[in-house]
């Protein structure tokens, strides 16, 4: 790969996008459940629904997406504006979809129909984003510190998805759904200029390297071999053990999130501005957090750097339902100061779990390029954009579920004791499974520094005309472990995406 210099304007401006990307499912994770319920008059399950089956159309919309990016370049407006990075453009004059599924009084048709619109949009701009940092360069520090830049505008969006609300509901009054629709309002303009801000200052990979990827096939013979790459992914072992990581703990937190307004709202006897001022706190505290992990990712390794963080966010939730059962649970004000104390501990949990995984992915297409001999960067964040829209949707479906399935009365001031109870059960248990099942995971995942290097070191070695049978036993060891085949079977000898070399 011929290396441009990333500068820190580039690695900057690269971060940008994601303050669409990251608030987009953070508004949807935390309060679209609450708005559904309290201001348009659906049930908990009528608004899980839409969210279950905006995932099942997102199934289908992601891949294809991220296919069809892996083989725009042999296009005109790809050549032109860059495979990947004519998506980017093109969502900013399309934002302004982002306010439509803000309206309030319109039916279920309605709120499912500008649902998945707003699901299409996201996966039109944040798969081809995704593929930016591999596309720009394969140094590991370099990825490191643009995944870094990410994760600091994703916690700045963070922060407005509960911030900026907050302070319409103090404008409008935290009755008056019209702060949702003048929040979208807000956040329209925002993400225009961050997406314009990312495309003008990053760059695709050079067409001369990705022409074995520029097919010229049938419209049948394209979709054919999508569907058949799609499966393909799952091929490759470090993808398989990075989904189970971020499925699960993404999953997790989403469904803290969901929880957290309906747990401050009537567990604890406060409000959704109380709620939306605690969560902005967490917010804040991962902000600077962003800028040691990548000191500690390349010291600890992505693994055990997350069951720190795994741990640690474990306690904070176990700790929120002590909080609950305890005797300060009757004193308002003492409840409120004790969440924001662990509001602390969940922001720098929350951030931790947040950078690595993201800033292991952007490692993944190199370890597929050994096997297949192509880069499939646009394929991978198709996978990786309906994973992570899944877990935003999925822990307010399921939540829906249980809340309707408890007792909760939509609209109601003050829920049974019966239904809190549940809910907070649910909250507690829920989260600390799925974490203890990433951090599991964890210990099987050796995609470190070290041996990404050894990595980008062997295909380097085989694209300059390098044997296989002259590979050392150190660094046949450490691509085996990351990819799952035995060293005679890479290279493009295998039927991952095809007929084998052989």
């Amino acid at each position: 790969m011929v290396q441009r210099c990333v500068k820190w304007k580039n690695i900057v401006a690269y971060g940008a996008a994601d303050l669409f990307g990251n608030s987009c499912m953070a508004v949807i994770a935390t309060w679209m459940l609450y708005f559904y319920t309290t201001f348009c008059g659906l049930s908990p399950i009528e608004a899980g629904s839409i969210l279950g089956i905006v995932r099942i159309s997102d199934a289908f919309t992601s891949p294809i997406i991220g296919y069809i990016t892996d083989h725009f370049g042999n296009t005109w407006l790809g050549r032109k504006f860059g495979r990947r990075r004519f998506f980017i453009l093109l969502g900013c004059p399309l934002m302004v979809l982002y306010i439509l599924p803000w309206v309030t009084n319109m039916g279920y048709l309605y709120y499912l129909f500008t649902y998945l619109i707003l699901d299409i949009l996201s996966a039109v701009v944040m798969i081809p984003y995704e593929t930016l940092a591999a596309e720009m360069t394969t140094d590991f520090d370099v990825r490191t510190k643009m995944t870094s830049s990410r994760m600091l505008f994703s916690a700045v969006a963070t922060f407005l998805s509960v911030w900026l609300p907050a302070r319409m509901f103090g404008i409008f009054g935290k009755d008056n759904p019209d702060a949702f629709l003048y929040n979208a309002i807000v956040l329209m303009g925002i993400f225009i200029v961050a997406l314009l801000v990312t495309y003008f200052f990053t760059w695709d990979r050079p067409a001369s390297e990705v022409k074995e990827n520029q097919k010229s096939d049938t419209p049948i013979k394209y979709f054919i071999n999508m569907f058949r790459e799609m499966g393909s992914v799952f091929r490759v072992k470090s993808y398989v053990l990075h989904l189970i990581i971020y499925l699960f703990s993404f999953t997790a937190r989403d469904m803290i999130g969901t929880v957290y307004v309906f747990f401050v709202v009537y567990a604890m006897q406060s409000d959704q501005i109380t709620a939306a001022n605690i969560m902005t706190l967490g917010a804040v505290v991962g902000i600077p957090c962003n800028l040691i992990w990548p000191k500690l990712i390349s010291k600890m390794g992505p693994s055990r750097l997350l069951q720190v963080m795994y741990a640690l966010m474990v306690g904070t939730v176990c700790l929120y339902g002590v909080l609950y059962v305890s005797p300060w649970a009757a004193n308002v004000t003492m409840s409120i100061n004790a969440l924001y104390v662990l509001q602390v501990a969940w922001g720098v949990a929350n951030s931790g779990t947040g950078y690595v995984p993201w800033t292991v992915y952007t490692f993944i297409p190199d370890v597929d390029e050994i096997i297949t001999k192509q880069r499939r960067e646009g394929l991978f964040a198709g996978v990786m954009t309906f994973s992570r829209k899944t877990t935003s949707a999925l822990a307010p479906l399921i939540t829906g579920i249980v809340l309707e399935e408890t007792g909760f009365i939509k609209g109601a001031q003050v829920q049974t004791q019966s239904s809190l109870d549940y809910m907070v059960l649910y909250m507690v248990a829920a989260t600390c499974v799925l974490i203890v099942v990433a951090f599991a995971t964890t210990y099987f995942f050796k995609l470190t520094k070290e041996n990404h290097e050894i990595l980008i070191a062997e295909i380097t070695r085989l694209k300059n005309g390098g044997e296989m049978e002259a590979v050392n036993e150190k660094t046949q060891a450490v691509v085996e472990n990351l990819t799952g085949f035995k060293y005679k079977n890479l290279w493009g000898h295998n039927t991952v995406v095809g007929r084998s070399l052989d």
